[in-house]
C-alpha cells in the first residue's frame, strides 16, 4: 500500500492524494492489466521500460489474464498438461470462447433414414471444449438428451487437437488428458475445426493426423480411409452436413455450423 507521507505523492486541486500506476503493488497492477486485450498490453509496455518485463511475464501477467477470463469456467493450469505458455493459451481460448453456447449445423447428411439433431451445444471442460448434440427426450417430457461428440483441446507441445466421436458412444472421464485423444486404440476421428468469422464454423476430417502409438499409422499418416461405406455412414450421422468443398475429397467429412440467435 502506498505511504501517504511519501514525498513523491501529489495532490489535486481538492487536496486529495493522487496515485500513479507505479504506486500500486504488483498484484494490483496485474489485476488492472488483466482487463486489457493483448494489443493494449503491447501498447502499455511501450510507455515505460519498467513495465516491459511485467508485460512479458508469462507466469504473472498472461496467467492472470487467462485466469480472470476463464478461471471460473475451466482449469487453466491443466491445459496442455501445464506445459504450454499462458500467452499461447490465451490466444486459443480467446478464439474458442466465441464457440460457447448453442449452434446449429447446416445441411443434411447423405444417409437415408438417419436423423441427427441439428442443435449443438459447446461448453467448457476441465482442459477442453466439448461439443454435444442436443435432442428431445424420448420419454415425452421437457427433458433433453445431451450427447458429446466433439472434443477440442491442446497437446503439451502447444498443438491444437480436435476429435469427433462418429458413434456418440464414447464416454471420456472429466479429467482426461489431451494426449489420450490421440490414441489409435479408440474410435475418435481427428478433425480440423476452422473459424470463418464469428458466426461460421467448419468441421472437416483431418486425414493427415499421425497417431504416435501406432507404427503403421505413423508411417502412413492416415487413420483410416474416408471412402469406407461404414465410416462414411457413421460420419454422416455424427455431424451430417457433407456438402463438399473445392479441393477436398467428395466423401470427406465436412460440416458447417452456425450460432443460434435467441429472439
Amino acid at each position: 500500500m502506498a505511504n501517504r507521507n511519501d514525498p513523491d505523492l501529489t495532490t489535486d486541486e481538492t487536496g486529495s492524494f493522487t496515485f500513479s500506476f507505479t504506486d500500486f503493488p504488483e498484484d494490483v497492477q496485474l489485476c488492472i492489466l488483466s482487463f486489457l486485450i493483448p494489443s493494449e498490453v503491447a501498447t502499455f509496455a511501450c510507455t515505460s521500460k519498467r513495465f516491459v518485463s511485467l508485460c512479458h511475464s508469462d507466469s504473472k501477467l498472461w496467467y492472470t489474464m487467462c485466469d480472470r477470463r476463464w478461471g471460473s469456467k475451466t482449469q487453466i493450469r491443466k491445459w496442455g498438461n501445464g506445459k504450454i505458455t499462458y500467452k499461447h493459451l490465451y490466444k486459443i481460448l480467446n478464439e474458442w470462447d466465441n464457440l460457447i453456447g448453442f449452434w446449429r449445423r447446416s445441411g443434411q447428411g447423405r444417409s437415408i433414414g438417419v436423423s441427427s439433431p441439428p442443435l449443438i451445444f459447446f461448453e467448457w471442460g476441465s482442459s477442453f471444449v466439448t461439443g454435444s448434440r442436443v435432442s428431445p427426450s424420448k420419454t415425452g417430457t421437457y427433458r433433453v438428451i445431451k450427447s458429446p461428440f466433439l472434443w477440442m483441446s491442446i497437446k503439451p507441445d502447444g498443438e491444437i487437437v480436435n476429435f469427433l466421436d462418429p458413434d456418440g458412444r464414447i464416454e471420456l472421464p472429466e479429467d482426461f488428458a489431451a494426449s489420450e485423444l490421440g490414441s489409435s486404440e479408440n474410435d475418435l476421428v481427428p478433425v480440423h475445426v476452422g473459424f470463418m468469422g464469428k458466426n461460421h464454423v467448419v468441421v472437416e476430417e483431418n486425414l493427415s493426423f499421425v497417431y504416435v502409438n501406432s507404427p503403421e499409422q505413423r508411417k502412413s499418416g492416415f487413420r483410416r480411409s474416408s471412402s469406407s461405406d461404414n465410416v462414411r455412414g457413421e460420419e454422416d450421422d455424427a455431424v451430417a452436413a457433407e456438402n463438399g468443398s473445392p479441393g477436398s475429397l467428395p466423401d470427406r467429412l465436412m460440416s458447417d455450423i452456425y450460432p443460434v440467435f435467441c429472439e
